[in-house]
């Protein structure tokens, strides 16, 4: 189970300074878990070249299936995530001729709207097409960074902007495919059990007692509402091969908690006539 994981990056000065939120990460986060891959981790991590490598090199060691990292993507002077994941791996930058193409059709789409002065691929902007050695690249249609992609022994490496908009375009239509290709040949499976108390440590033990017992099932707990309408969901998720032995696994196990449960509200007291009992 959760044999294929994912690991996000997100580089970004603003976000550690609280003047932006992040947006990317939970994207992702989102869609990938839907797609059966568990995400190992998200770091966010600053536009620092020695912390940035430090980071993708650790991120690699841990041989996720894949490594998402957003942000560091443009023209600018500190935008060098292209750099720092040829650091990591040991990988000369060269420049990549779809790349250039690439460029010099955004920065033409940008001339004639008139939100440039110019579409000339200077060597800033061409800086943008020195990519680790072995990469492929997709188009910008949306911004100027072309994506890129990198596979390494175990890992799939894809660097991504950090503009929500054009990360976003660029997950859906090109990250995906790939990683839904490639994904786990499992079928993945919820089920939710609202537990209508007040208090989390009140079933902490009945929790880790279905959980030793289902260990092919992953527990979840989520709090929701306030006071008096506190609720706890529970989230019972596994995956397996066959959907047969999936529904079979999880209705056993929702069963079992919803008798942990039961046992655990009728030995609490009901009433304030009980407590000196």
């Amino acid at each position: 189970m959760f044999d294929k994981s994912v690991i996000i990056l997100v580089v970004s000065r603003e976000i550690l300074e609280g003047s932006v939120v992040d947006r990317n990460a939970a994207f992702i986060a989102n869609r990938v878990d839907d797609n059966g891959y568990r995400v190992r981790t998200i770091q966010v991590v600053d536009r620092v070249e020695a912390e940035m490598v430090a980071a993708i090199t650790w991120a690699l060691e841990q041989k996720p299936t894949f490594l998402l990292l957003t942000g560091g993507m443009g023209p600018n002077w500190d935008d060098n995530s292209r750099g720092c994941l040829a650091k990591a791996t040991g990988l000369p930058l060269v420049e990549n001729a779809r790349a250039v193409e690439f460029i010099a059709n955004s920065y033409k789409r940008l001339f004639a709207k008139g939100a440039i002065d110019d579409a000339e691929v200077n060597e800033t902007r061409r800086g943008m097409a020195m990519l680790p050695e072995g990469s492929i690249c997709y188009e910008n249609t949306v911004g100027t960074a072309p994506a890129v992609q990198l596979r390494l022994p175990g890992t799939c490496v894809f660097l991504l902007p950090g503009v929500p908009a054009e990360m976003q375009r660029f997950f859906t239509t090109h990250v995906m495919p790939v990683m839904s290709a490639e994904g786990p040949d499992t079928v993945r499976g919820e089920r939710h059990v609202d537990y209508h108390g007040h208090d989390e440590s009140s079933i902490s033990r009945a929790l880790a007692d279905v959980a030793a017992s289902n260990p092919q099932v992953s527990i979840r707990t989520r709090v929701q509402g306030q006071d008096v309408t506190r609720t706890i969901r529970i989230t019972l998720v596994s995956e397996q091969e066959d959907a047969v032995k999936l529904n079979d696994i999880l209705d056993h196990t929702e069963q079992h908690l919803r008798d942990r449960l039961g046992l655990e509200l009728q030995s609490r007291p009901t009433d304030a006539s009980a407590i000196g009992d």
